[in-house]
């Protein structure tokens, strides 16, 4: 008989606290993001979401992650060689808080045991708008303020 394979859902916020280092308070809009990678920020999401990963490397064949594409997931799954569908592409190179939601939206639909996201309070508020209870939500720290409770 076989054994149930686990599914993780995992949605990236690519710009999450980019502009923390310059204390460009945040990641909000596209004109602070702009602002934040010219004055020379790096993205720091998906390295974080890399190392959260890192860990089930040698259970890869016990999981499959369900994911979005580009650095809103697919690029961090390929990167560490992990199981992984993409169930949503975004329209836009740059994100934002519409495509998490409507990621999240996608994988609703995926039979998922958690969801893992890297982002920071506005990706918290996109995920949880759109899960509420009914998938377990974890979170990968990414954004450079803490207001949420």
């Amino acid at each position: 008989m076989n054994k149930p394979v686990f599914r993780l859902g995992v949605v990236v916020n690519p710009f999450a606290g980019i502009g923390g280092a310059l204390a460009l308070k945040g990641s909000d809009g596209a004109d602070v993001r702009e602002k934040a990678l010219a004055m020379g920020a790096e993205k720091k999401a998906n390295e974080k979401m890399a190392k959260a990963l890192s860990i089930l490397e040698a259970l890869s064949e016990q999981f499959t992650i369900v994911t979005a594409g580009g650095e809103m997931g697919e690029d961090v799954c390929a990167s560490l060689g992990l199981p992984f569908e993409v169930v949503y592409k975004s329209a836009s190179q740059q994100t934002e808080g519409e495509d998490t939601e409507r990621a999240v939206q996608a994988f609703l639909g995926c039979n998922l045991d958690v969801i893992l996201f890297a982002g920071g309070d506005g990706t918290a508020r996109n995920v949880c708008k759109i899960v509420g209870d009914k998938v377990p939500v974890l979170g990968v720290p990414a954004g450079c303020k803490i207001h949420s409770g």
